[in-house]
């Protein structure tokens, strides 16, 4: 063989080499793939114990079902990223999407604490479903607590309160709803001081802060977003997944329907297959979440191989995913438009009943 060939075979060798290990490197992005989903009204996969239990009221069996749906992350590990070729795959399959490492895992954040503040979230939805559930059912509580889930960072408030603050008074005066506390910050002076006593990681304290204006309305307020938890004499709702195997928020508004539908005679789903997704606040209200396209494609037949197969005709999608939820649903799928509680209550009513007359996206 020629000189000119030797050295043509030669740098093809090398750049098959180079192409193999650039396809192997790790790329610094994170892929979203259809999680298994799980029957809110069924048993905890794996396991013998329900999803959600009731005592001390009289619950029923509907005979239906209401699946949350979730996203998987790969790779699971935060000290983790898949090599280019999986990133390529997932990045042409319609059902997974491709994010930068960051949007899962922050610079500043380890697998752990990720893991730990995911639970969190999770332990504060189960929370939240409760609270909605009973609430919207009429159980009265006997007592009631005001959380911050945000502070606005422009508001003098931010630099001494944060999300997850649990109010106890204001100006000394005790806090047990949410409507006390806008009633005291109303009565406030823009630019005046106010005194707040929060408990944060059990611990009591009372901090000076100044009340700002609303930018809208140009009323006193905190510049602070608020949530609640209630308890309940003589009813007590247990959750039974674990919030460090299933972790986020947006597994919320199924399991207020599930709880709904163990306390209401004949249930809410008509012996229907009902799937859906969102974050729940203590107030009923419904919001947004992440990977709505591998939720729609876990019970559309594109799954994990080991997840129940779910033969759902409805959806329930948050208002502000509407759009993109019915881009990425078969046409076998109607989906529902949901912002509150009650109007998914109400479009799970009308399909029982076999009406067609609910918000679809």
């Amino acid at each position: 063989m020629s000189r000119r060939g030797i050295t043509l075979l030669v740098a093809a060798g090398l750049a098959l080499i180079l192409g193999v290990l650039a396809a192997l490197l790790p790329v610094p992005y994170v892929l979203l793939t259809p999680g298994p989903p799980t029957d809110t009204l069924g048993a905890v996969p794996g396991s013998t114990r329900q999803v959600i239990s009731v005592t001390g009221a009289k619950s029923y069996d509907s005979g239906g079902h209401l699946y949350l749906t979730t996203v998987g992350v790969f790779p699971g590990s935060c000290g983790d990223h898949p090599d280019l070729l999986r990133a390529m795959r997932a990045w042409f399959d319609s059902h997974e999407a491709v994010e930068p490492h960051q949007v899962i895992c922050p610079p500043d954040q380890t697998s752990q604490s990720v893991q730990a503040e995911n639970a969190d979230e999770m332990s504060q939805s189960q929370r939240d479903a409760m609270t909605a559930a009973l609430l919207y059912l009429g159980y009265k509580p006997v007592s009631r607590e005001v959380i911050l889930t945000a502070v606005s960072p422009t508001a003098p408030a931010a630099k001494v309160l944060q999300a997850g603050d649990i109010v106890v008074a204001v100006d000394g005066k005790k806090v047990n709803s949410p409507d006390d506390l806008r009633a005291l910050i109303a009565k406030k002076a823009v630019g005046g001081a106010i005194s707040v006593t929060v408990k944060r990681h059990g611990t009591t304290t009372t901090v000076q802060t100044t009340v700002t204006s609303d930018p809208a309305t140009h009323q006193p307020r905190l510049g602070v977003d608020l949530d609640q938890n209630a308890t309940f004499r003589g009813v007590d709702v247990t959750i039974g997944i674990d919030p460090n195997d299933v972790g986020g928020p947006s597994a919320g508004l199924m399991f207020t329907l599930g709880i709904i539908d163990k306390l209401t005679p004949g249930g809410l789903t008509g012996g229907k297959t009902i799937a859906g997704t969102g974050t729940i606040d203590g107030f009923g209200v419904v919001g947004p979440i992440g990977g709505i396209q591998q939720k729609i494609a876990a019970i559309s037949g594109h799954g994990p191989t080991d997840a129940p197969i779910v033969d759902a005709s409805y959806f329930l999608a948050p208002a502000s995913e509407c759009a993109d939820a019915k881009a990425a649903a078969p046409s076998s799928l109607v989906v529902i438009r949901v912002d509150t509680l009650a109007t998914a209550v109400a479009a799970l009513k009308a399909i029982k009943a076999g009406r067609t007359d609910f918000p679809r996206c």
